[in-house]
């Protein structure tokens, strides 16, 4: 060693104490480099194959001919037709679909108001939260099955309605036009407090002190729910506000599900914009899709060009409203 403290090698040379330590280094950036890309390689070549290449492909079909394959635009002008027509099974489907998307945007506010009144231990708030969160428990099947016995006419509700002196048409509430799509959305909200959870959750976060302080201050429950609980889980609402938003042209109630009681989604005016897309890749009782592949990548085009500017827009207003910190 010298009076430097580097070590003196046997050729006379003097060798820097940091010696080697690069090469160290650079092994480790190596393994660290090797380790990410194997844990990467696999979700990378998935999403690679599974959605890039399954979408473009979509892409393409757009503009192609179903048997020609030829570039045209026939498939938009079929998709247009069958939006604008009377009676057009597209046309149909959005409005059915712009229905339960409402219904989801207005269950998001009866999951708060829900949420707010169990974080206030109401009375038996421990078993309404149980029976809110039940259906996400139990099977969606089990749940549609015991929801079409019901309203039977033969069931319970039909069997009520006789009582009062109210008889109900043979083919029952699903098997009637009229009344089938407003069926479902029942269902729809009567299942739909699973989201209650999460915003459970959020208000549980919600320093005591606040509370008390607004109590101390006259605050009663609508002004503490509206002027201090609501911006305190804002953040969260935002978030699940842009999550239904996502499913504006995809919103759908269990249509599949319910399909041996409506028989024909279409001639019951049920159909839904993801049901139709169903029905033309895989079709229905049991026989293959329609092969309007090209028609469904068109829809997907319009209704993408359409959904994600709103989505956007949405989130770019959300994102100006101050976030409370607590």
């Amino acid at each position: 060693m010298n009076a430097e403290g580097n070590e003196v090698c046997e050729q006379g040379g003097v060798k820097p104490e940091n010696a080697g330590k690069p090469d160290k280094k650079r092994k480790i950036n190596v393994n660290r480099t090797l380790f990410i890309v194997a844990g990467l390689i696999l979700p990378i070549l998935s999403f690679l194959v599974f959605w890039l290449y399954v979408n473009f492909n979509s892409f393409l079909l757009a503009f192609q001919e179903p048997r020609t394959y030829e570039w045209a635009l026939n498939n938009f002008a079929q998709f247009w037709d069958e939006l604008t027509r009377e009676g057009g099974t597209i046309g149909i489907a959005l409005g059915n679909t712009l229905i339960y998307f409402a219904v989801g945007i207005i269950m998001l506010f009866l999951n708060l108001a829900a949420s707010y009144f169990l974080y206030k231990k109401i009375f038996m708030y421990k078993t309404f939260r149980i029976i809110f969160y039940l259906p996400a428990i139990i099977s969606a099947v089990v749940l549609t099955t015991v929801y079409a016995e019901f309203i039977k006419p033969q069931g319970p509700l039909g069997t009520i309605l006789k009582a009062m002196g109210i008889p109900m048409r043979p083919e029952g509430l699903l098997g009637d036009a009229a009344t089938a799509t407003w069926t479902i959305v029942i269902y729809t909200i009567w299942s739909g407090f699973t989201n209650m959870i999460l915003f459970h959750g959020s208000l549980a976060r919600i320093p005591g002190e606040i509370i008390e302080a607004a109590k101390l201050d006259g605050c009663g429950p609508f002004r503490e729910c509206i002027h201090i609980v609501f911006p305190l889980i804002l953040p969260m609402f935002s978030t699940m506000l842009i999550f239904n938003l996502t499913g504006l042209f995809t919103a759908s109630g269990p249509i599949l599900l319910f399909t041996p009681e409506i028989y024909e989604a279409t001639a019951y005016k049920t159909m839904t914009i993801s049901y139709w897309i169903f029905t033309q890749v895989y079709g229905t009782g049991g026989l293959g899709g329609s092969g309007y592949y090209g028609v469904v990548s068109a829809a997907g085009i319009c209704f993408t060009l359409v959904g994600v500017p709103i989505i956007l827009l949405v989130r770019k207003l959300l994102d100006k409203i101050p976030v409370v910190e607590y």
